[in-house]
């Protein structure tokens, strides 16, 4: 069975908004820097913003295989 991951549209989106939501609980760390503030940043903010990475990543590949098959594909047309 294969996962079916939205356009990479939505998946750009969703990097987005969840970097929106880990940039502020890590700037909060350094404005309070207390014990809690810090472990929130380090735990939650890392986790937030790996995923928002993780999914970016995902979709630049994406978009690299579709490059890829366009290529491919215009190099067969243009063969005699």
């Amino acid at each position: 069975m294969k996962l079916a991951l939205p356009d990479n549209e939505r998946v750009v989106r969703a990097s987005c908004y969840l970097a929106l939501v880990a940039l502020p609980l890590m700037v909060w760390s350094i404005f309070d820097p207390r014990v809690w503030p810090v472990l929130v940043a380090l735990s939650v903010g890392q986790a937030i913003g790996t995923a928002s990475f993780a999914l970016f990543i995902v979709a630049v590949v994406r978009d690299l295989g579709v490059r890829r098959k366009l290529k491919e594909q215009a190099a067969r047309d243009s063969a005699p």
